[in-house]
């Protein structure tokens, strides 16, 4: 039995309405992609701007996506081109959980001793992998909403606001 793959994301332009006519996916170029199967997992943080925050350069967990499959990005979309999102990875809108009320998971994300006036996105650049223990972390800081949708099935659609899953942050300066 393989170990599921758990991996963070910071989406920069997260928004809460629903994607118009677009299928959900994330796109990268990130070598963490590749080796991803369905039934993985993608924890997906914001700042506290994009959600109305006061402490704006916090992160916040919006989402956790399930991975439906990855494939070779066909290019298909002028926002992602292949040549520098190789990656397109669909999520399993039937299993997603967006959070209705976005959760602080700032001290998971930073962890002590960090500079809480630095925007979140600075120390999400780009992916990183979860190790069993910050996963733990995650669950226990979303509380009771991600539980309870956790185990209920109260997910995608049905189960409250859908977010835009179509974008990730350009990295800055790097292609890996």
């Amino acid at each position: 039995m393989t170990n599921m793959t758990d991996v963070m994301v910071y989406d920069k332009d997260y928004r809460t309405e629903t994607a118009q006519g677009k299928t959900p996916c994330w796109h990268s170029n990130h070598r963490v992609f590749a080796d991803l199967v369905p039934g993985d997992r993608l924890w997906v943080v914001t700042s506290g701007k994009r959600v109305g925050r006061r402490d704006a350069n916090a992160g916040y967990l919006v989402a956790v996506w399930p991975v439906a499959q990855v494939i070779q990005n066909p290019g298909d979309d002028l926002d992602y081109p292949a040549r520098k999102y190789q990656h397109r990875i669909m999520v399993n809108e039937a299993e997603a959980i967006n959070l209705d009320d976005p959760v602080c998971v700032d001290a998971v994300v930073r962890g002590e001793g960090f500079d809480n006036e630095i925007s979140v996105g600075r120390f999400l650049r780009g992916p990183r992998r979860l190790s069993d223990e910050k996963v733990r972390q995650l669950r226990t800081a979303a509380g009771a909403e991600l539980a309870r949708k956790w185990l209920t099935g109260s997910k995608g659609r049905g189960g409250g606001q859908v977010a835009a899953i179509d974008s990730e942050p350009k990295e800055q300066g790097t292609t890996a």
